[in-house]
This record gives C-alpha cells, structure tokens and sequence, in this order.
C-alpha cells in the first residue's frame, strides 16, 4: 500500500482525496490544509457544488489535527490534518503519517528547490515547473520515468494534449499544430470586477470570455521534446464551472490518415478507457463533470479538412480527470521504484555498438567423471550472448568460475580450466569461441587486440568476435573482493586489468549474485556502462511472485532436501508470506521441530526409508515413531495432502526433492511430483535449482514451470527479500538508475 500526502486542500487537493477513499493500492495519511479546521473537514468532503460522487463515508474526530475516515466498505484509517504554511515544518514522514510521496496541490512549490522543504522522499507538482525539473505525464512519457524524487505532473491542458500528441506523432508524424484551450473558471478568478493590475483577468468570469495564457506550449516540449517547433497555443477562460474543451488543429505528414483512422488508433490503444476515450454523441460539457479520462475526442464535434489536416476537438474534467493523471503518475512511479533492478541496466536497453563487452555467466556445470553432467546453465547463458551480439559490439568477452581452485600460481589448477565449455558454447550459438588461455594479463589484453584488428566484418558472417577468459578464480581477487578497502582495489593490477577488457560490463551469472566478488559486484565502481541480462531478470520476476505477492495470491511452498539448517531459514521467511503454507518433505521431515506459530506449516507423516539404503524400502505410517530409521520418499497419505494443497495454490515453488532421486526406490514421490505440476497449466511455478531442477532435465519447455538456476543465490535472495525488503549484493548494484 502506497501512502502518500496532500500539500494543498483546494479543487485538486479535494479530488486527489475523494478518489483515494477506496482505493486499493494508495491511501492517504496526511493532509496540509492551513484554513480549515477539522471539524468544517466533512462537510467540506460530504457536498460540492460540481462533482457528484460516493458520499457513503464518516469522519470521526480523534484530536484538533487527526481524524478517522470510515469508507462505506468498513475500512478505517487514520490520517493527520496539518496545518502550517511552512513545508519545512511538515511531519510528512513522522511514524504516524508515513508519507513517501506528496502531491503538492497548492501550486506554489514549483522548483526542486522549493520542494525539497517538504522534506519528503518524492513530491509531484501539480503545475508546470517554473525550472528543470523533470516533467512527466501519465500516458505521453511516464515510461522515460528514471527514478527523480521531484517531478511536475503538468498542468491539466498539457496532460489533455500531450497523450494524443504522442500517439498521432509517433504513428503518423506531426508537421505543425496549434491549439487554444476553451479553459473551464479556476480559483484565481474573480466574481465582479477587481482593480487589478491585469487588463483581462481581474474581469469578472460571470460575464465574459477572458484570453488567456497558457504554459501548455513550453510543457508540452519538456514531455515530448520531438515537438519542439511544432506545437504552439492559447487559452480563453470561459464562465463554466468546470470541464474545458481543447481545440486541437494538426496537421500530418501521412495525408491518407482519416479522422476514422485516428478514432481507431485511439479504440485500439492499451490505455483506452485509461487516459484515452471517444465521444460520438451529442453532448456538452456538462456532461463530462467527473470523468477519468484526459483526453476525450469528439467525433460530431472534430473535422477531417483531408490531406491530412485536421481540427481535433478534446473534452477533459480540468478538476477530477486530472487528479486523476496524478494518481497515475505516482503509482507509475511508485511500480518504478519498487522495481528491483532498473531497466536502464537491462541489456535490452543499452547501447553496445562498437564497444568492448565483458559479459559475467555462470559455467559452473556440474561434472562426473570429467564429463558435464549438466549443461542447463550453459544454455540459460545464450539468450543473453545472443542479444548482446546483436547489438553490434566491437567484441565480447565470455567469464566464468569453475569449481573452486587455488588462486596460487604453485598449485596445478589445470583440472579447473574453462576450455572444456567451448564446445558446448559453439554447439548452441554457431559460432566460434576463441579461448583467452593467459586470463586475466597483459598477454590477454594483446590477444584480444591481435584478433580485434585481423577481423573483417565483411569477410566474416560470424559477427562479432567471442572469447573466452579462462577462470575467474584462479585470482585471490576474485574472491578476496569483499574484504579489500577501496585503497586496496585501486592498488590490485589484476582488477585494473579486468576493468581495461571492456568498455561495459554486463551480468547474467545469477548462482553468483549473492557473493560480493569482483566480477558480480566491481562493475559498479568501474565507471564504466554495466547492465545485466535476461537471466537475471527472469529469475527476480519469477521470485518477485514469492517475496512481494502483490496480487496477494496463494502460495504453496514445498520445501525438501536433507540439511536442515540450509533451509530453515527459507522456511522461516517463506512463512511469513501473506496467503502461503508450507509443505515440508524428505529428509527435512523428520528433523523439523514444529514451533507454536507455525499454523501454515505441515510436515508430511509418513514415507518409505530404512535404517540406511542398503536395507529393504519399508513403509513408515508415522515417521516420527519409526527411531532409528531414516525417510527417503514421500508416503501415500502425506503425498494426498501435497495435492491438496497444490490445489489451492495460485503459485507454487518446489525447493528440495521429496526423497533420494538417484535411487530408483525413493525416487517415485518426486518424479510423480514433476508429472502432477506439468499438468497444473493453470498455475505459476517456480523450480528452485540445482537438484529439484535436474528432475525436469528431459522435460519440454513449459510456461507455467520456471527452472532456477539459482542454489545458494535463490536462497539468499527470497530470504533477504522477505526479511529484510533489501538485496543481496550482485543485485544491489542495479537498483539505481545510471545517469
């Protein structure tokens, strides 16, 4: 739940509050409103001379500065009325109001200086800023958003206007427009005459059409600066109370779009109904007091002039559709900051072309006998390569650990080389792999630049070239990261000569993100571009379902595996989770102590084992009473209590086999498991890696089942989520956007 604050109690001030009386992600917890008094506050909210809308709430005085508002649904909240005109000395984030975003409505705090009295961690303005600050617009740039704590929402024309601006430019092309504003009376305007230094607006409103200026034009071009010598305007104000209409005449560089094609466009838009709606009747302004929606068309009142010119006439609630924008903007903004990696830092999202690109994976595949035993890790690496191949770099480089060899250079290391992964790497992207035998050295630096100049793009169709740099942990460096001083990491040549392999620094080694080594972590200090791949933002999304559950679905944990003390304290966090149970299995069972508020928490009861592998497979109908012997599968009635819960979960996450998957015996309970979730389409489920993952290896894709690759990283990463709300360190890095 997002809370937020109210700087202002006038017309904007009153609808922010009155559409967030029920509202189900935000709610208001304080307001500054410096002439009213908390007993004049309902009445106030309760009637309105313009508005009609749900009156079916109460307001309880609790003292002279908060009161209690009852909505008609039960809910009750506390929220503070201040009452000071200095922003300086507003509680905005006390204990008790817990404000992090505040709408100023007062309209008088419109430079990132003064909003920085309020002394908030986000203020949204509700006017044009009178400096730079950035300026966005729910529906015309919202997503350019990077993470400002003081924006400006705008004005109400410029959030009419901007939208359909943005959408007619980027499908058809703007040549010019121009636009007036028939502009609904404000507050700031007079009943009769007013001696007043003002020619026009100390006139009374009652009984004339007033011009106007508007700061329309020059926000317009701070939100979409492609318009910049396209767009100019005016305003009138007219004797209504509210609702303004905005006369809109374009002209386009496509002269066969019809003002039916633009009808269509906007029907078809995804934030139809949103920010976008269609008139096709004969109304008034009247008759949209109250809407939602900005930038409203009128198909009777708007002409088509043809060879693509046209006069676009837009109706829009000046009052409450704008409050409206507003709300949006901070829940957009809200969704941006919660995010847990930026999107600046995807790959996706990065400019590559030409540069050095040294790309951090984890190859640390699982090997018996010599032979990988398992290469999901190496596929899951691909996406990621392909895509930044794709971006035209000068070069990429390929890094990983294997194992954990010596970091001296006495000690024969040569069983932990990575050469063995090119094959398995020119196998699945067709292309070459030429490996960097001398690692991280001046011998490595001169190689790649050797093969950088004999490489011609035309007389290659392999693209970019692709090395290899053999392993990352036969450096101290590596691994003795997190224990160096800033002094120390600027002194090691080794890490100087891994910042000089590249020009940006990308990520995608999830089963490493919870260790603060040198190639997960030191990017960030390297100033140099870094960004993380596809990998990595698939395994925070499909965890994300877990450690936040926005949607407030049920979850079902199945927890199993052998060492307790690995995963107690997921089983602890994961309980914590709204709306989860948690269904503890294999080996886990019989050590697992049920604790007093483990009311989610079951435990199976009964399995197949024997006092070691060696002995026959014995049925236990009460594992608990069976000392001395050991569980190695899930037993009938316990696995019946599984699918029961399996069916009650919206998401389920499966970390831990149910018993011994190498042994043929014990391997049933798991593999029955495997089968059942394959057929659960309707339901989102995570794999949590290594051994669990393994039991799908023969599986077809599924998109409903996400593999882990995660070990310790997952673990680590759902535990410090839940408890804690923070990150683990290879993660961490992202959370800010790079400027």
């Amino acid at each position: 739940m997002i809370t937020i604050g109210i700087n202002g109690f006038g017309r904007i001030g009153k609808c922010i509050f009155l559409q967030l009386l029920n509202h189900p992600h935000i709610q208001v917890g304080a307001i500054n409103a410096p002439n009213i008094s908390i007993t004049e506050l309902e009445d106030y909210l309760l009637y309105d001379s313009t508005h009609h809308y749900s009156k079916e709430f109460t307001l309880k005085i609790v003292s002279p500065n908060e009161f209690t508002l009852i909505t008609n649904n039960g809910d009750s909240r506390n929220i503070h009325l201040f009452s000071n005109k200095d922003a300086k000395q507003l509680p905005w984030s006390s204990a008790n109001a817990s404000c992090e975003y505040i709408i100023d409505a007062t309209g008088n705090y419109l430079t990132t200086t003064k909003c920085e009295d309020h002394l908030a961690k986000y203020v949204i303005m509700s006017a044009p800023a009178k400096d730079t600050t950035p300026t966005y617009i729910y529906g015309a740039n919202h997503d350019k958003y990077a993470g400002e704590n003081i924006v400006s929402g705008s004005s109400c024309t410029t959030n009419c206007l901007a939208p359909l601006l943005r959408l007619l430019n980027d499908t058809y092309t703007i040549v010019d427009s121009n636009f007036t504003t028939i502009h609904a009376t404000t507050a700031t305007q007079h009943t009769v005459d007013i001696l007043g230094k003002s020619a026009r607006t100390n006139r009374s409103i009652l009984n004339n059409i007033i011009p106007h200026t508007t700061g329309a034009s020059s926000s317009i071009t701070s939100v979409l600066p492609e318009m910049m010598g396209k767009i100019n305007g005016t305003s009138v104000r007219v004797p209504v109370a509210n609702c303004s209409l905005l006369d809109l005449n374009v002209e386009l560089a496509d002269k066969q779009v019809t003002l039916k094609d633009i009808e269509k466009l906007i029907r078809g838009h995804a934030l139809f109904d949103v920010v976008y709606q269609v008139n096709t009747k004969n109304l008034v302004s009247g008759d949209f007091i109250t809407t939602m929606t900005p930038t409203i068309l009128d198909m009777k009142a708007s002409i088509d002039m043809g060879k693509g010119k046209f006069k676009l006439m837009l109706w829009y609630d000046n009052e409450w559709s704008y409050s409206a924008q507003l709300i949006r903007l901070v829940q957009s903004m809200t969704a941006y900051n919660m995010m847990t990696v930026k999107p600046a830092h995807y790959i996706k999202n990065m400019d590559m072309l030409n540069k050095a690109v040294v790309a951090r994976f984890d190859f640390n595949v699982p090997c018996v006998a010599g032979q990988v035993s398992d290469d999901f890790r190496i596929k899951s690496a691909i996406p990621t390569i392909n895509t930044i191949l794709s971006k035209g770099p000068k070069y990429l480089v390929l890094t990983s650990h294997f194992g954990r060899p010596a970091a001296n250079a006495n000690v024969d290391n040569s069983k932990f080389s990575l050469k063995f992964i090119i094959p398995f790497l020119e196998k699945y992207l067709q292309k070459p792999v030429i490996f960097l035998k001398d690692g991280i050295s001046e011998e490595t630096i001169n190689t790649i630049v050797s093969h950088s100049n004999t490489h011609s793009y035309s007389a290659s169709m392999q693209g970019p070239l692709i090395f290899l740099l053999e392993n990352l942990r036969f450096y101290k460096e590596e691994t003795e990261y997190e224990t160096m001083s800033r002094a120390e990491i600027a002194e090691s040549p080794i890490i100087m000569m891994y910042r000089q392999l590249g020009d940006i620094f990308i990520s995608d080694a999830f089963g490493c993100v919870h260790r603060k080594h040198m190639s997960i972590c030191d990017m960030a200090d390297s100033n140099k571009p870094y960004g993380y791949g596809h990998l990595i933002k698939r395994e925070i999304e499909a965890l994300e379902l877990l450690t936040k559950n926005k949607s407030g679905k049920k979850i079902l944990g199945i927890i199993g595996g052998n060492k307790l003390k690995d995963k107690l304290p997921l089983i602890d966090s994961l309980k914590l989770i709204p709306n989860a149970n948690i269904f503890i299995t294999g080996g886990l069972a019989k050590q697992y102590t049920v604790k007093p508020d483990d009311t989610n928490i079951s435990v199976m009861r009964d399995g197949y084992g024997n006092v070691d592998t060696i002995q026959a497979s014995t049925y236990m109908p009460d594992i608990m009473n069976q000392p001395g012997f050991n569980c190695y599968d899930i037993g009938p009635n316990s696995y019946n209590t599984l699918l029961d819960l399996i069916r009650e979960a919206d998401i389920i996450f499966w970390n831990g086999s149910l018993g011994i998957i190498e042994d043929k015996r014990y391997n049933i309970g798991s593999n029955n498991l495997v089968k059942q979730l394959i057929k659960e389409c309707g339901k989102k489920i995570i794999i949590g890696g290594g051994e669990t993952a393994s039991l799908f290896n023969d599986k077809p894709d599924m998109p409903h089942i996400y593999l882990s690759t995660g070990g310790g990283a997952l673990l680590d990463f759902v535990q410090t989520q839940i408890l804690t709300g923070q990150n683990i360190p290879g993660i961490e890095i992202f959370t800010t956007t790079m400027h």
